[in-house]
């Protein structure tokens, strides 16, 4: 509430700035947050684990022309053979200018973000009309964690969803402007975004209920059907439909072939969707039911019985709650800094002293951001009185209908995570930018503008000092580094078979003291493990604890090495990961005195409460 009354006290102070000031004000702030963004991806790079780094490893290998699918995961998620094919195909075209994958990954993620922020922005200007909110839809990517977490530092489908709905609606927009040449290339631009955010993101097919929704309402309200008008949106349904085909021509070139033994079919979301136990979410033991089932189609016979029957039994009352805690899921942006990372490969000392401060002040930050969203947006909406004479208008109506069809997708449908709603924010940046709530222009005093000023500091104050307050309450363990990337059992991911009498060895920094190191090794693998302080000397022997060697003793900050050795006389399975051209960790994994630099064991460094 402060920061929404600090922005409104501050807004005739911001509306009277000159275009050229709003120029070179944006610039700078395009500058810094760069800078920063760069420092993020040097000094605080993260491992990136689960459906993320799979995709990656499938592109890296591609890339260096091996064309074989090893694990089962593309064939349970086919969805992902796109994404996997063409992020190969730009680390190949990078491999030219002799990028790695690290670099090229960085750099496509600095491409996308910051070229989806600068898109943003210029829309809201373009929309509002107002330095305000112009200023306001900036501030919020690169003052929150927008622009230095998770769309940063792990590359995904979000982001790029997030870029393509974005263009739709606004190709849409700006088609009544456009001359018959323009037409022509934005035509054939709005086709194929659509074409390849369906092939990125599936779940986008709700943007073609929302085409027909507009379609209507156009032909309703103005009792004609004109073509010209209507031709964007046809154009937005010609790429959905082409992304059939399309997908099909990039499983023959990745030499990709669907295997029904591993497939999961669509019910198996919709079974994850009306799942209490799991509020809707992620269901593991729905998976592992799956799994057991011979094929796609037994699977899918089994999802509609057991569907029926956990609609038949959930009650309406216990169905009507599962759907508000699917949509504060959908909407909930706490875990911003965790979405598919495992923590920071080499945590740095100044952060790691002030780690769960840091953290809180993060989650503190976008939350707040994102309850100002929907404060605007809501308020906007009240305000709004639909006359729909004008395009902005269309846009809003069109933008609307998006959101509220994506929604009740994954809250009466789909199975939902926090980061799906992130897809919703340009639409709703685009909604309350198109309504905007009037503010006169007029002579003020110091007094507004100064205490405006003084409120957003305050509001500054309180975080910052509320923000240890609550880090002392999270009881979760700290991670001070760790290598996690791996392709997983789960999938058939292959182990590396470790000779009688060979030895891996691998350094790990750790900057801070620390009470857990563990050592994923593999299912019933008998090794020596041990770790090596390599200032004093100190050896601390690791046991076995399932599927990972670990020690919970106090260990220093310092540099240490992990040494891992077949002392049995047959050879024995340990998770090893390696790749063509992605580094893992700061340290290469050393076997045999041999040292590979794109290989790795999973390790985890962490500090309990």
């Amino acid at each position: 509430m402060a920061v929404l009354l600090a922005a409104r006290l501050l807004a005739p102070l911001l509306n009277r700035l000159t275009r050229r000031q709003m120029l070179l004000l944006l610039g700078i702030g395009f500058g810094l947050m760069l800078v920063a963004q760069l420092l993020v991806l040097k000094i605080m790079p993260v491992t990136v684990y689960h459906d993320p780094f799979r995709v990656l490893s499938q592109a890296d290998q591609m890339a260096a022309g091996d064309m074989h699918w090893r694990i089962t995961y593309f064939w349970r998620y086919s969805n992902n053979v796109s994404l996997a094919y063409l992020l190969s195909l730009w680390l190949r075209a990078t491999t030219l200018v002799h990028l790695s994958t690290n670099m090229s990954v960085h750099l496509l993620s600095l491409l996308l973000l910051d070229g989806f922020i600068a898109l943003l922005t210029r829309t809201v200007a373009q929309l509002s009309h107002r330095n305000t909110t112009t200023l306001a839809v900036f501030a919020f990517c690169s003052l929150t964690p927008v622009a230095y977490t998770y769309f940063l530092q792990v590359f995904y489908s979000d982001l790029p969803a997030m870029l393509v709905l974005l263009i739709l609606v606004r190709e849409v927009w700006l088609w009544a402007q456009r001359n018959v040449r323009q037409k022509w290339v934005h035509g054939i631009t709005l086709t194929c975004t659509a074409l390849l955010g369906q092939l990125l993101k599936p779940n986008l097919i709700v943007v073609l209920p929302a085409v027909v929704l507009l379609g209507g309402c156009y032909v309703l309200l103005k009792r004609r059907l004109t073509w010209g008008k209507m031709l964007p949106l046809l154009l937005i349904v010609l790429g959905l439909g082409l992304s059939v085909p399309a997908g099909r021509i990039i499983d023959t070139a990745a030499n990709f072939t669907p295997n029904t033994q591993f497939a999961f079919p669509t019910t198996n979301w919709l079974v994850m969707g009306i799942n209490q136990h799991s509020h809707g979410m992620y269901s593991g033991k729905d998976v592992a039911r799956s799994l057991k089932l011979p094929n796609q189609a037994a699977r899918n016979r089994a999802n509609l019985q057991i569907i029926a029957h956990r609609y038949q039994t959930i009650g309406p009352l216990k169905l009507a709650r599962l759907w508000v805690t699917k949509a504060g899921i959908l909407l909930n942006v706490h875990g911003v800094q965790s979405w598919y990372n495992g923590g920071y490969r080499v945590a740095p000392q100044w952060y790691l002293a002030h780690a769960r401060t840091l953290q809180t002040l993060t989650a503190m930050g976008y939350q707040v951001a994102i309850v100002c969203l929907f404060v605007m947006t809501a308020f906007s909406l009240l305000l709004w009185r639909p006359e729909l004479r004008s395009r902005r208008e269309w846009v809003v109506l069109f933008s609307i209908i998006i959101v509220l069809g994506y929604i009740a997708f994954h809250v009466l449908l789909w199975e939902t995570e926090q980061r799906y709603g992130q897809v919703l924010v340009p639409l709703l940046w685009l909604v309350a930018s198109g309504l905007p709530v009037p503010i006169k222009v007029r002579h003020f005093g110091w007094r507004r503008p100064v205490a405006g000023l003084v409120l957003a500091g305050g509001a500054v104050v309180a975080g910052i000092g509320a923000a240890p307050l609550i880090a002392a309450q999270n009881h979760q363990p700290l991670i001070i580094a760790a290598q996690r990337s791996q392709l997983s059992t789960q999938y058939r991911a292959t182990p590396r078979k470790l000779a009688a009498g060979a030895v891996l060895a691998e350094t790990v920094n750790v900057n801070a003291h620390a009470n857990y190191f563990s050592v994923q090794t593999h299912n019933h693998a008998h090794v020596r493990v041990t770790l090596t302080n390599l200032a004093t000397g100190d050896v601390v022997r690791l046991h076995q604890a399932g599927l990972v060697y670990r020690t919970q003793q106090h260990l220093a900050a310092g540099q240490y090495r992990i040494w891992l050795t077949n002392t049995s006389r047959r050879p024995q399975a340990i998770d090893v990961v390696a790749t063509h051209n992605y580094r893992l960790a700061p340290h290469p994994l050393v076997i045999n005195g041999v040292r590979h630099a794109h290989a790795s064991l999973i390790y985890t460094v962490m500090r309990k409460e």
